[in-house]
């Protein structure tokens, strides 16, 4: 795997850590401050930064919170629902400016209109990072310009959305049964 043409096995782990951010459906959150959870990784961010992450992770429920930014949010952030710790571990993520922004099932306890907005936003982000999404939720799919498909263990395609979606009838079953499962189960939810 190579990073703007080298070889990520040829960078420090100090670099490597510095070029790619995360985002996780079980996000780490710590037992300090929401600004300082949100800047562990950009510890240099200033406030236009940080209200900038804010606003694409749909965040802004930190402002809110008994101190605003100041609030400790407890140990893996217990204070704050699971939709909120995601939103959170994502502003991290953005706020970090990585070269690769790694998304696992990120936006999973969002609203569906929560989502809408957040998605929106990570189009922008996207414009100029290298996004590697792995999505169980079919409008997620949709952040991709390379969709691959896994199926036990293994990519078995690779390609634009519109075309996998007329040519493999594996895919198109997938989101048709993600999207039956999303309008059974309310979709998200939390905010």
């Amino acid at each position: 795997m190579t990073i703007d043409g080298v070889d990520v096995r040829d960078m420090s782990l100090a670099h490597l850590r510095s070029l790619v951010a995360t985002a996780f459906e079980e996000p780490t959150l710590f037992s300090m401050s929401a600004r300082e959870n949100l800047t562990l990784g950009r510890a240099d961010a200033d406030e236009d930064q940080i209200r900038s992450a804010i606003e694409v992770s749909q965040a802004g429920f930190v402002h809110d919170l008994p101190w605003g930014l100041d609030t400790r949010v407890g140990e893996q952030g217990m204070a704050l629902s699971g939709g909120q710790r995601q939103r959170l571990a994502l502003a991290r993520a953005v706020l970090a400016e990585p070269r690769v922004l790694v998304l696992d099932d990120t936006l999973s306890a969002l609203d569906v209109h929560t989502e809408r907005l957040v998605e929106e936003a990570l189009r922008r982000v996207l414009a100029d990072t290298t996004g590697l999404v792995v999505a169980h939720r079919a409008s997620t799919v949709l952040l991709a310009d390379r969709v691959a498909l896994l199926q036990d263990g293994t990519i078995t395609h690779v390609g634009d959305h519109r075309v996998l979606l007329d040519t493999v009838p594996a895919y198109r079953e997938l989101l048709s049964a993600e999207m039956e499962a999303e309008m059974g189960a309310g979709v998200g939810a939390d905010a």
